[in-house]
């Protein structure tokens, strides 16, 4: 079991972390480039020291500010791949495998043991003696994977895995990576931008921002819950925040959104709650989603049911799919996000090439856009 709480400061930079991840469980770090993501796998492996903090494996502490304990790296039970591998070309895959094994002046039959048992759980067996250039850029993923397994690790560390990879090859060995790490029973910390990656390792994902834990969840948790424009945006839902200011029913809620100059609201429906909780009081801070292809756009102020009504000017017009994918009638789908006036965050519809077209849209134009409160979710 893993168990970190760590705080940092790096020139103006300032991370806070907090997690901990079981034994054959993979923890997803998410976030952007500079986000923590990366300093954070820093701290675990060693390679940098929190300021303040602690970090414990398995009973072992690696580090603790206060009883003044730092492990180096070489003293810590860790794996680590880097985004480029870092494989030794002149080498053979046997030897670079073997290499930290070497290193730990291991006998020469021990050594040829640990590289044939991780060759084998990277099914890579057989190609021992090739070189680096005689693999492909999956192969090569696994040639890392299996150098940091031959180690026995208690804890691997994994930086961005298939940054190095084209998208059709890091599509085709995303499947063969999972299976590989839920067959082993180390923890896993997996570090990645791309909210595909996380929602197919991570049995739990911590979401970074700014060096802070913004969202901490499953995969559902992140779907359903986004807590963030950022992880809304990734699951390809508009996104509000705010506070509630009134019911009009008892699910329906008048969301004061912040932060915000102008006085612009939200009426939306609560989610229901798996747990009999009374609805949350007034001034509670409060998150609706919307999906895109519930937004309506109109060239004038609607005569319509819908209680959100919002107007902006068009900064962008993104075709998410062409006529195959939908009817013969509508055309393709496109994306239009509008920025609202008195808002920061750009509102999203999707709507058929055809509807476009009628709309006479392009970047620039002023328009309405409108929702129903049923058709947005509000949680807190």
């Amino acid at each position: 079991m893993l168990q970190a709480n760590v705080e940092t400061q790096l020139n103006t930079f300032h991370l806070q972390v907090q997690l901990t991840a079981q034994a054959g469980e993979t923890l997803v770090l998410l976030g952007e480039s500079g986000s923590g993501k990366s300093t954070m796998l820093r701290l675990l492996a060693g390679l940098l020291m929190p300021d303040r903090g602690h970090i414990e494996l398995d009973d072992i502490c690696y580090f603790d500010s206060e009883k003044r304990i730092a492990r180096p790296p070489q003293e810590r039970s860790i794996g680590l791949v880097f985004q480029d591998y870092v494989l030794f070309p002149h080498l053979s895959i046997f030897e670079n495998v073997a290499f930290g094994l070497r290193a730990q002046h291991l006998s020469r039959s021990l050594v040829r043991k640990r590289v044939q048992e991780a060759l084998e759980q990277v099914h890579l067996s057989g190609l021992e003696q090739r070189k680096p250039a005689q693999l492909s850029g999956g192969q090569q993923q696994r040639v890392a994977i299996a150098r940091a397994l031959a180690l026995q690790p208690q804890l691997l560390l994994l930086d961005e895995p298939m940054a190095a990879l084209d998208v059709q090859t890091r599509r085709e060995v995303r499947q063969e990576l999972r299976q590989i790490l839920r067959a082993t029973n180390v923890v896993t910390v997996f570090v990645t931008h791309q909210y595909l990656e996380a929602l197919l390792f991570g049995q739990q994902i911590l979401v970074l921002d700014q060096g802070h834990v913004i969202q901490q969840g499953t995969q559902r948790d992140l779907l359903e819950y986004p807590r963030s424009s950022y992880i809304a945006e990734l699951v390809g839902m508009n996104f509000f925040q705010g506070r509630i200011s009134g019911y009009e029913a008892e699910r329906t809620c008048i969301i004061q959104l912040a932060p915000n100059s102008q006085t612009l609201e939200v009426v939306a429906t609560l989610k229901e709650q798996e747990s009999a909780e009374p609805r949350p009081p007034l001034g509670s801070e409060a998150y609706v989603v919307v999906d895109p292809r519930n937004v309506t756009l109109h060239q004038t102020p609607p005569d319509s049911s819908a209680r959100n009504l919002f107007q902006g000017n068009v900064v962008q017009i993104l075709r998410v799919s062409n006529a195959a994918h939908g009817t013969a009638s509508e055309g393709g789908r496109l994306r239009v996000s509008l920025l609202i006036t008195g808002h920061t965050t750009p509102l999203t519809a999707e709507i058929s090439e055809t509807s476009a077209n009628r709309l006479q849209l392009h970047e620039g134009l002023h328009i309405f856009a409108s929702f129903k409160a049923s058709e947005a979710s509000a949680y807190s």
